[in-house]
């Protein structure tokens, strides 16, 4: 199975029996986030035509929109009054959302429905999706009742998108830590978990690897997309010692956590001796190999783990009971929270690929950095500014040589207006009624 064709996912995904242990929902938000959410709606069930996940997109630039591949039209929302964009200024793409929340909440309610969790996409650069993104979060926690997260990308260093990315992220993260209660005394977490993927990581890696088809910035989303979508079939895979879904999803998911994932494929044949060796490359995989974003602290901020091997059919007996439990003792003298451990089989291939997902209490170093990042390409701006030659001044102006006076008339209508001064005095006393969505 691919994603738009070209990006593989992993052979065990095609598998009749490999059905998503959980019903995800995306919500792609500007255009960033439609491209993430993009991604996902190109992800069929195995063994059907059929969509794994319903997925609808909100922005505020159509032709953004309209480059989408995957996303049925019927679930592609235009910002109304809005379709050439905010111009990546925040509070214009939130003021954008509360004019077209009524008839957006509708839509969201429809294509969401039946779901177990529902994840807002956007890029934290923009405009759109920082402005909107923590209203629809709100909205969908208080109003729904189905638990949320989010996945987010931090641009590539830039004065004003890393501003953005670091007001918006300021006001996202304490969603983590916040429990509500309704008028029907059900309580809740408003913001379930959250994804980062660090752009600035992942184009590094990308132009590193000389073998991809494809921009850095669908090889950003791919790499989102196939590994929630592996990691949501891993459990359904056969196995006398499963992960099991209900652990991953409780112990992990829905904690109020930064998640973060690592993988690792191992040739059995050429880097594994012995059983002792297959344990080391296990263990390490979490700090090593991680996928979206880099610069966790695994030995203080680890909440849970969760670990799954895949091994093929004919060298399943690398792992048992025994080899699972030597893995978690020294998992659990590394970290401080709570480990998980299984194994399937699949294929015949003589790679194993482990699999590891983390609940972290902080963040990435890139995210903890946000703040200094933005101040200092300012400041950078700034000295620039200062020390450039150039600019706009000639000096004063030449004096002219002494010529005769002319007399010119001024005319009595406003310079540079077609209109009298009383239309004038109309326009200006003309104030544009805004929409407030949730007012009753």
């Amino acid at each position: 199975m691919k994603i738009d064709n070209v990006f593989d996912l992993e052979g065990f995904t095609a598998q009749d029996a490999a059905k998503p242990a959980i019903k995800y929902a995306f919500i792609g938000l500007g255009q960033g986030g439609s491209k993430i959410a993009d991604s996902f709606a190109s992800i069929q069930v195995s063994g059907s035509l059929d969509t794994a996940y319903p997925v609808m997109i909100i922005n505020s630039n159509l032709g953004d929109m309209n480059n989408l591949k995957n996303v049925p039209m019927s679930n592609r929302f235009p910002l109304k009054g809005y379709e050439r964009g905010v111009g990546k200024k925040p509070e214009v793409g939130k003021q954008a959302f509360l004019e077209n929340g009524a008839e957006l909440f509708e839509e969201i309610i429809r294509v969401v429905k039946n779901c177990q969790k529902i994840y807002v996409c956007g890029s934290l650069g923009g405009g759109t999706a920082t402005g909107i993104i923590n209203a629809l979060i709100d909205a969908i926690a208080d109003h729904i009742g189905i638990p949320v997260g989010a996945i987010v990308s931090l641009p590539d260093p830039d004065e004003i998108e890393s501003k953005n990315a670091f007001n918006a992220l300021s006001e996202l993260l304490p969603k983590l830590e916040e429990f509500r209660e309704d008028e029907n005394e059900r309580v809740y977490r408003v913001l379930e978990n959250l994804i980062i993927l660090d752009n600035q990581k992942i184009i590094k890696e990308h132009l590193l690897d000389k073998q991809n088809k494809y921009t850095w910035d669908f090889y950003s989303n791919y790499k989102v997309a196939s590994t929630l979508h592996e990691w949501n079939i891993i459990t359904s895979l056969p196995s006398d010692i499963t992960l099991d879904a209900a652990d991953i999803e409780n112990n992990i998911f829905n904690t109020g956590s930064i998640i973060t994932f690592a993988k690792k494929k191992i040739d059995l044949v050429k880097d594994v001796r012995n059983k002792e060796d297959l344990i080391q490359q296990i263990v390490t995989t979490y700090k090593e190999k991680n996928e979206l974003a880099n610069g966790f602290n695994y030995k203080e901020d680890t909440k849970a783990l969760g670990v799954c091997i895949i091994l093929p059919e004919g060298h399943k007996s690398l792992i048992n009971q025994d080899t699972l439990e030597i893995i978690r003792r020294q998992l659990r003298e590394e970290i401080p929270g709570g480990v998980y451990v299984g194994y399937a089989t699949w294929g015949s291939e003589k790679y194993a690929i482990v699999y590891t997902i983390a609940s972290m209490s902080g963040l990435p170093e890139r995210a903890k950095n946000l703040r200094e990042e933005a101040r200092e390409l300012h400041q950078k701006r700034l000295d620039r500014e200062k020390k450039s030659k150039g600019g706009f001044k000639l000096g004063d102006k030449l004096e002219e040589e002494e010529k005769e006076p002319t007399i010119k008339k001024t005319a009595s209508a406003l310079p540079f207006s077609a209109t009298t001064n009383k239309e004038n005095s109309k326009a200006e006393g003309t104030t544009k009624k805004i929409f407030n969505p949730f007012k009753q």
